[in-house]
């Protein structure tokens, strides 16, 4: 039986990052899909230590929780052997190639799996140890068998990381989110406003110059970089018009809660 459940923890809706200058701007936030996993911040303790070069992985998983797993919701309540062995007959079928994301949808108990388990990109640090120890021992595709940790068991699906890095432009409005006290103008009128500089965009005006000029997001000030970002980072409205461009594209008008994107792939 499935179970569906979001640990108040986990329910924030973004994932608030430095303010412009090197690191990710909080408009970056604005764009970024927040939900946050169970294999990723539910364990708040792990230290993370800064690199030049830091390890990045990509992967999905399927997270089966027992009664007593850490932040178990009271409907779950197979025991610890039940979910591990649940966990080994999932990890035997995606190994026979049964679709790994349809069987995150059906049975993981963690908020990734209405996403197909998917985790996107993170650095090497920021999941939970035994998580980052086990996906480092598998090759790109590979399942992992059951891993263990404080929120139950773990089946691992090791992906490719994919980065892509983009500038943007955000109008916002009235009513959207985070939207700063100066900006008043109505939904229909911010939509107006993009499709013009979406059009002075295509036309060949300067993207940066475009960006520095009417967005209203903090990385305005930098021509709307947001630098790079692997699938997982975004909502996905954003993360699905970005990872569609070719370098050098510019996406259609993107409606997200925090206004309206026009979206440029550089790299």
């Amino acid at each position: 039986m499935k179970h569906r459940y979001l640990p108040v923890a986990l329910a924030a809706i973004l994932v608030v990052l430095a303010a412009c200058g090197g690191g990710k701007s909080d408009e970056q936030s604005a764009a970024n899909a927040g939900e946050e996993t169970s294999a990723q911040t539910e364990s708040a303790d792990v230290d993370t230590t800064d690199s030049a070069q830091p390890e990045e992985f990509a992967g999905a998983h399927i997270l089966i929780m027992y009664q007593g797993s850490k932040r178990a919701p009271d409907t779950v309540t197979r025991s610890k052997e039940e979910a591990e062995e649940l966990a080994q007959q999932l990890a035997d079928r995606a190994r026979k190639g049964e679709d790994f994301a349809e069987l995150a949808k059906e049975y993981s108990d963690g908020p990734s799996g209405e996403r197909g388990g998917e985790l996107g990109t993170w650095t090497k640090g920021r999941m939970i140890p035994e998580f980052d120890a086990a996906i480092e021992t598998l090759k790109i595709g590979e399942v992992s068998d059951p891993v263990e940790t404080p929120f139950g068991y773990h089946v691992i699906l090791r992906k490719p990381v994919e980065k892509i890095y983009c500038r943007h432009i955000l109008i916002m409005y009235d009513g959207s989110l985070r939207k700063p006290p100066n900006v008043t103008r109505t939904k229909e009128e911010a939509r107006e406003r993009a499709e013009e500089v979406l059009a002075k965009a295509r036309a060949g005006e300067d993207f940066q110059e475009l960006a520095r000029e009417y967005s209203d997001g903090p990385t305005a000030t930098n021509g709307g970089d947001l630098g790079g970002f692997g699938k997982g980072a975004m909502v996905p409205a954003f993360e699905n018009a970005a990872f569609a461009l070719e370098v050098g594209g510019i996406s259609d008008v993107v409606e997200t809660p925090f206004g309206f994107h026009i979206i440029q792939r550089y790299k």
